[in-house]
């Protein structure tokens, strides 16, 4: 699976930010940026973000950016950018 630009923004914006991607309802934010679930679902296909261990407190998922994650961002993991 390659990896799109919006895939690679958000994971840069952890990455840079050190903020984790809020998920709740069908709608996802990484600070005050508004994520797509779609990109959501992509990114935990790629195995790019990991639940945090306290996810579902409040009724929120919670996702970090991973080693995976950080490695696609690098250009280290051998995913495509589009």
């Amino acid at each position: 699976m390659s990896l799109s630009l919006r895939q690679l923004q958000v994971l840069r914006i952890m990455r840079d930010t050190d903020e984790e991607l809020v998920y709740s309802k069908g709608t996802a934010y990484v600070g005050d940026v508004k994520i797509a679930p779609r990109t959501v679902f992509a990114l935990l296909r790629l195995a790019a973000i990991s639940m945090d261990q306290y996810s579902q407190v409040g009724g929120c998922e919670r996702y970090t950016i991973n080693e995976t994650g950080a490695e696609l961002v690098e250009g280290k993991a051998g995913g495509t950018h589009e």
